[in-house]
C-alpha cells in the first residue's frame, strides 16, 4: 500500500498552521519547524516521483488519492489529489518561499502568532491549489489563499492598507466566481461523471460549437486577473506597495503563479479546442502586458512599485509562452514562473530592507548605498541582474527558452518581447546606477547593513537563483515529467 504523502503533507501543514496561531511568542519557532517539515515532505515527493504518463489519453498523476466526499444525486464531489511535474516545481517554490518568509520576518513583534499563522495558511492554500484535482476542492483552496492575504495587507500594511486590501479582495474574488462558474459549466455541459480532473478531461470532447471558446474565455478571465493581465492589473501595484515585505514576497512569488498554473491545468489541458480558438486574444493581451508593464516600470520612483510593475511584464511573457501551445513554450512558461517567483521575492525583500535601513524607497532620494550597506547592495544587484536576464542567473534560461519558442511559433513577432527585455534591462540598470552608486545621498548616520536573519533569507533565494541559472536542467528535468513532455496531447 502506497503512503498517502500528499494527505500527510496537507495534514501536517494544517496542524502546524493551527499550532502557530495558538503558539503566541513561540509562533516563529512552530512556523520554522512546520516549514522544515514541509521541505522534508517535498523532498520525499521528489525522491519518490515518477510520472505515470497517459492512460487512455488521459494524463495521470503520482501520489494519486481519490475518495468520495459528497454525493447528492448527479453531483459527485471527491477528495482527489495528485502531482505531476507541473505541480511539483510549483510545490518546491512554495516550500522555498515559505521558509524564506518565516526567516526574513523572524523579528515580527506585532501579533506574531497571527502573522506567522497567516503566512503558513497562505502557503497551505497554495499547496492545496497545486495538488487538488477536483473542481470544488480546487476552488476551496483557491479561495482559502485570498483570506489570509487580505488580513496580511489590511492589518500589517502601509497607510492605505485597507483600501489596497479591499481592492485586492474584490478584484480576485470576482474573478474567482467567474472561474468557478466556468469550471462548473465545463463539467455540466460536457456531462462529466464527476467534478474530478480525469472525468472532466475525458468528457470535454462532447463540447461542440462555440461552447469551448466561451468556457475557456471564462477561465481565462478568472485566472488572468491573478496573473495579472492588462487591463485587470490595477489591484497589483496598490497591494504590493501597501503590503508588508513578507506579504509582497508571497503575493509576487506564489499568488501570481496560481493564475498561470490554473490556466495551464484547467484551461489549456482540459479545453484545448477553446484554447486554440482564443489563442489570438491571448497573444494580443500577452504583448500588451509585456509592453505596458515595462513602460510603467521605467517611470516609477518607488522601488517597490517598480518591481510590482515589472511583474506584469514578466507574467506577460509567461502568458505569451503558454499561448504558443508548444512543448518548448510550456517548458519556458513553467521555468519562468519558478524563476520569477524566486527573483521577485528577492527583490521585494531588498525593497523592504532598503526602507527599513534608509527610511524610504524613493529611488531619486538614494545614492551611494553600496559603500554604506554592501550586503544589501549585493542582494539588490544580483536580484536586478537576474530579473533583467543576465546569463548564469535563473531568469536567463527561462527567458531565452521563451524567446526561442516564440521564434519557432510566430517568427518575427519575437522582436516585441526582445525589444521590451532591453527596456527591462534599462530600468534595472538605471535604478542600480542611482541607488547603489554615485555620491552618497539619503544615508543616515549611523547606518547598519542587513541583519543576519535577512542575509540568511535572501541567501536562500540567491542560492537557487545561481543554481538553476547554471544548471537549468535540474528544473527542466521535472517539468517535462508531465503532460508537457508529450505535448500536444
Amino acid at each position: 500500500m502506497s503512503v498517502p504523502l500528499i494527505s500527510i503533507t496537507l495534514a501536517s501543514l494544517a496542524v502546524g498552521t493551527v499550532a502557530t496561531f495558538l503558539a503566541g511568542r513561540y509562533a516563529r519557532w512552530v512556523a520554522l519547524g512546520t516549514s522544515l517539515l514541509f521541505l522534508l515532505e517535498i523532498g520525499l515527493m521528489f525522491w519518490g516521483y515518477s510520472w505515470p504518463g497517459l492512460l487512455n489519453g488521459i494524463p495521470q498523476f503520482a501520489f494519486y488519492e481519490s475518495h468520495a466526499w459528497i454525493s447528492i444525486g448527479w453531483l459527485n464531489i471527491n477528495y482527489t489529489v495528485g502531482v505531476d511535474g507541473i505541480s511539483l516545481v510549483m510545490i518546491l517554490l512554495t516550500g522555498i518561499l515559505q521558509i524564506a518568509t518565516v526567516i526574513y520576518t523572524w523579528n515580527e513583534r506585532n501579533r506574531p502568532g497571527a502573522w506567522f499563522g497567516l503566512v503558513l495558511l497562505t502557503c497551505l492554500g497554495c499547496f492545496g491549489v497545486f495538488v487538488a484535482l477536483d473542481i470544488l476542492f480546487f476552488f476551496l483552496f483557491w479561495e482559502a489563499v485570498l483570506v489570509p492575504m487580505f488580513f496580511i495587507i489590511g492589518y500589517w500594511g502601509g497607510p492605505n492598507r485597507r483600501y489596497a486590501a479591499i481592492k485586492f479582495f474584490v478584484y480576485t474574488h470576482v474573478a474567482s466566481i467567474v472561474m468557478l462558474v466556468g469550471l462548473l459549466a465545463l463539467a455540466f455541459y460536457s456531462h462529466a461523471a464527476s467534478l474530478d480532473f480525469a472525468a472532466v478531461y475525458a468528457a470535454e470532447p462532447a463540447l461542440t460549437g462555440v461552447v469551448p471558446a466561451f468556457l475557456f474565455l471564462a477561465l481565462f478571465f478568472g485566472f488572468g486577473v491573478k496573473f495579472p493581465i492588462v487591463p485587470f492589473h490595477t489591484w497589483l501595484p496598490d497591494a504590493h506597495v501597501e503590503a508588508p515585505t513578507g506579504g509582497s514576497v508571497l503575493l509576487a512569488g506564489l499568488l501570481l503563479k496560481l493564475g498561470a498554473y490554473g490556466l495551464i491545468r484547467w484551461g489549456v489541458e482540459v479545453i484545448p479546442n477553446g484554447f486554440h480558438t482564443d489563442t489570438p486574444l491571448l497573444l494580443i493581451i500577452a504583448f500588451i502586458s509585456i509592453i505596458w508593464g515595462s513602460v510603467l516600470s521605467l517611470s516609477q520612483r518607488d522601488l517597490k512599485r517598480m518591481v510590482a510593475y515589472s511583474s506584469i511584464n514578466h507574467m506577460g511573457i509567461v502568458l505569451l509562452a503558454i499561448a504558443l501551445n508548444s512543448e518548448l513554450g510550456l517548458v519556458a512558461a513553467l521555468f519562468l514562473m519558478f524563476a520569477h517567483g524566486i527573483v521577485s521575492a528577492l527583490l521585494f525583500m531588498t525593497a523592504g530592507s532598503t526602507h527599513d535601513i534608509y527610511g524610504t524607497r524613493d529611488i531619486p532620494s538614494l545614492g551611494g548605498t553600496a559603500s554604506a550597506t554592501p550586503r544589501l547592495a549585493t542582494a539588490i544587484m544580483i536580484g536586478s541582474l537576474a530579473s533583467l536576464g543576465l546569463p548564469a542567473l535563473i531568469s536567463f534560461p527561462a527567458e531565452f527558452t521563451a524567446l526561442l519558442a516564440t521564434w519557432q511559433a510566430i517568427a518575427y513577432w519575437v522582436l516585441i518581447p526582445l525589444i521590451v527585455l532591453v527596456v527591462t534591462a534599462g530600468f534595472y540598470i538605471w535604478m542600480m546606477q542611482r541607488v547603489l552608486f554615485g555620491p552618497p545621498k539619503g544615508i543616515p548616520n549611523p547606518v547598519h547593513d542587513l541583519p543576519t536573519l535577512e542575509v540568511i533569507a535572501m541567501g536562500i533565494l540567491l542560492a537557487f537563483t545561481v543554481l538553476f541559472g547554471v544548471l537549468p536542467n535540474l528544473l527542466v528535468h521535472w517539468i517535462v515529467m508531465s503532460p508537457v513532455g508529450v505535448w500536444p496531447l
